[in-house]
């Protein structure tokens, strides 16, 4: 079967129930306070003033002290309630501060913002809007999120109690934007609009830019977000920048988006901060400058950006222009995931999965890539689908494993191409078709993919669902062990007679 598939590098290393074991991509694990004395070597064997020693401690150092610049903002009685947990006393350094972080935001996450002097309602608690939003009284969820049958419903008697509060308008709206009653949504937004509530003028803009509903209308988005941006929402100046720099119903004006983002920057958006160092990577309208698009990128990420939260944890993880760390990783991974972003929700489980960062944890590890599988993350399905036939962190279900696999591969993914044909070729968790297995490892052969190019020689050797072919089975094997696929080259010898040279 194809193996477990990383977030970073999706075309992993395949294997089969035939073709031994894929290698995980390792990174370092700042652990414990002993981490490098475990790792290094403990004296004599090495000083500890050795320059290996030195070194592995200037690393260690460096992630405990940005961890605790974290930490150190976190209110004391959240930071209470998270040393108290059982698991996080196992650990010290720099992976405790990891662990303590990733449970600060499911504490936040329960508590309104403070200070607003509102009561909070239930249609806050279900339909804010996510990230750093000053104007939300609760967390919030991206749109996506949203369980917008209940949230249409407290929104509705929100509103009914409280007609002249604009922020019920504006959520009653984003909860029928997520249930896809679009024309309904907009009603709500205009409403929203007339109460005085400024964000309801992004939500407008995003109709009309993404045709929700209607046919798509660059012009009448130009001009909602015209409007949010003359009354300081930032989020339009921030979309707004995005169709200057596109040339989307205004015309192409790399200067004027850059004008446009930082004024969203100075109203403390995120998004506006991301694109910002966008901009000074990719030397558009800028001169290139990799440590200032780093430098936005931190600031977008403390401002709530999932998507910079997600550039950072990346970086953490590669050591691109940041420290390598595997555990800041993880802090920046879960900030991200938690706001609802899939890439961050699949390289999160991969993080449980394998232990980057933190002790493995496969309950979790599913619970992310669930979470990302409903994003339509193949890769996500993919690794789910192996937890779900292994009994890793769910119960054991094949049929479950068959389910997800054959929602990948019909989105053309080849590794669960290649794993439903296996599953369906032994008749694990579906009856046995070997038919329907032929199909599946053709079409992920086709996609050179190396474990079902070597089936499906087997199958033309055997005559498994398709009259035997020696002929089609050594064009099979010779196309696998091309790639390195040993038992292919093993097979190939077999029915040649020859002895085909191992790749180097």
């Amino acid at each position: 079967m194809a193996g477990r598939i990383g977030g970073a590098a999706l075309a992993a290393t395949l294997v089969t129930v035939l073709a031994g074991q894929a290698s995980a991509e390792m990174f370092p694990i700042y652990r414990s306070d002993d981490y490098c004395l475990d790792t290094v070597g403990r004296p004599p064997k090495v000083m500890l003033d050795s320059p290996e020693m030195v070194a592995c401690f200037n690393r260690e150092s460096t992630a405990y002290v940005e961890l605790n610049d974290i930490w150190a903002k976190v209110p004391d009685d959240i930071q209470g309630a998270c040393y108290a947990e059982g698991r996080t006393k196992v650990e010290t350094g720099a992976g405790s501060y990891a662990r303590h972080l990733a449970c600060t935001q499911r504490e936040i996450a329960d508590r309104s913002r403070p200070g607003t002097g509102m009561p909070v309602t239930d249609c806050d608690r279900l339909a804010s809007r996510n990230g750093s939003d000053p104007l939300s009284l609760a967390p919030g969820f991206a749109m996506a999120d949203i369980d917008h049958a209940k949230a249409i419903s407290a929104c509705e008697q929100a509103l009914a109690e409280r007609p002249k509060e604009g922020r019920f308008a504006y959520m009653l709206g984003r909860s029928l934007d997520a249930a896809g009653q679009y024309e309904k949504a907009r009603q709500s937004y205009l409403q929203a609009v007339d109460l005085g509530e400024k964000r309801a003028f992004l939500n407008l803009g995003i109709l009309s830019e993404e045709g929700r509903g209607v046919e798509a209308d660059f012009a009448a988005a130009v001009a909602w977000y015209k409007k949010g941006a003359d009354a300081g929402e930032s989020g339009c100046q921030n979309n707004l920048a995005g169709l200057y720099l596109r040339g989307d119903g205004v015309e192409q004006s790399v200067e004027q988006a850059l004008a446009l983002y930082r004024q969203a920057f100075e109203h403390g958006d995120g998004e506006a901060a991301y694109n910002l160092g966008g901009m000074y990577e990719q030397a558009n309208g800028v001169a290139a400058d990799p440590a200032t698009a780093v430098d936005y990128y931190r600031k977008a990420a403390a401002a709530g950006s999932a998507n910079a939260q997600y550039e950072l944890a990346q970086r953490h993880a590669k050591g691109d222009g940041v420290e390598k760390s595997a555990a800041l990783a993880v802090v920046w991974y879960t900030k991200a995931a938690q706001q609802g972003l899939g890439s961050a929700q699949m390289d999160l489980g991969y993080a449980y999965d394998e232990g980057l960062g933190l002790s493995p944890e496969p309950a979790e590890a599913a619970k992310w890539y669930a979470k990302a599988a409903d994003k339509g993350y193949n890769a996500a399905r993919h690794n789910l689908a192996l937890f779900y036939a292994e009994g890793k962190g769910v119960p054991k279900d094949p049929a479950k494993a068959v389910s997800l696999y054959r929602q990948a591969a019909e989105d053309g993914y080849s590794p669960s191409q290649t794993n439903l044909a296996v599953q369906l070729a032994d008749g694990t968790g579906a009856p046995k078709d070997e038919v329907e297995a032929l199909k599946w490892f053709k079409l992920a052969a086709e996609q050179d993919e190396p474990v079902a190019q070597f089936n499906l020689g087997v199958f033309y050797e055997d005559g498994r669902g398709i009259r035997a072919s020696k002929k089609d089975a050594i064009a099979w094997y010779r196309k696998a062990a091309a790639q390195g696929h040993e038992k292919a080259r093993l097979a190939l010898d077999r029915l040649t007679g020859k002895k085909t040279r191992k790749k180097a």
